[in-house]
């Protein structure tokens, strides 16, 4: 029997370390939590998040439900405590009272309003989808992979009134 419970260990060991569609275009909520600690000023106290995604769009949702899962009722980002709502793209107005935003992928038609939505209202916009910060509609994108890189729109973060400390900002790549 023990060769049957290493057979057992390294099958759900190996399902474990097989990256599904859905985890590999995820974001990655702790390289996240760490971009918003280096906000100038950083945030500090209960902190409303928003998850913006596509109702309309399964991947969309699915990343919803993945981040929702990732950080469960609050998180920890800095001096900050995160408390998470979902706004449907369709109802930017949801967006309120935020000062940050995780963007799912799967937004383009909605990427522009988002955008400007976010920067009237000062919100920080983190993704994993590199275009909308490519195309200065979100402020960072967080690429995964073997070697996280973070990339930041001077853009969207000049448009948001966003600032960033220096020592962050050396260590990421700007658009």
């Amino acid at each position: 029997m023990p060769g049957s419970r290493l057979s057992r260990a390294l099958v759900v060991g190996a399902i474990a370390l097989t990256p599904t569609l859905a985890s590999a275009e995820a974001l990655n909520l702790p390289v996240a939590a760490r971009v918003i600690s280096f906000v100038q000023p950083p945030p500090n106290g209960t902190v409303v998040a928003a998850i913006v995604y596509d109702p309309r769009n399964p991947a969309s949702e699915a990343e919803a439900d993945a981040i929702e899962r990732g950080a469960a009722t609050a998180f920890a980002a800095g001096k900050a405590t995160l408390k998470f709502k979902r706004v449907p793209v369709t109802a930017l107005a949801g967006l309120t009272g935020s000062q940050v935003a995780f963007v799912t992928t799967g937004l383009r038609e909605g990427q522009a309003q988002l955008g400007a939505a976010a920067a009237r209202q000062s919100i920080l916009t983190i993704t994993a989808d590199l275009t909308c910060v490519q195309a200065g509609n979100c402020a960072v994108a967080i690429s995964g992979g073997q070697r996280v890189q973070i990339t930041v729109s001077r853009a969207a973060c000049k448009a948001g009134n966003l600032r960033f400390g220096s020592a962050f900002l050396m260590l990421v790549k700007e658009v």
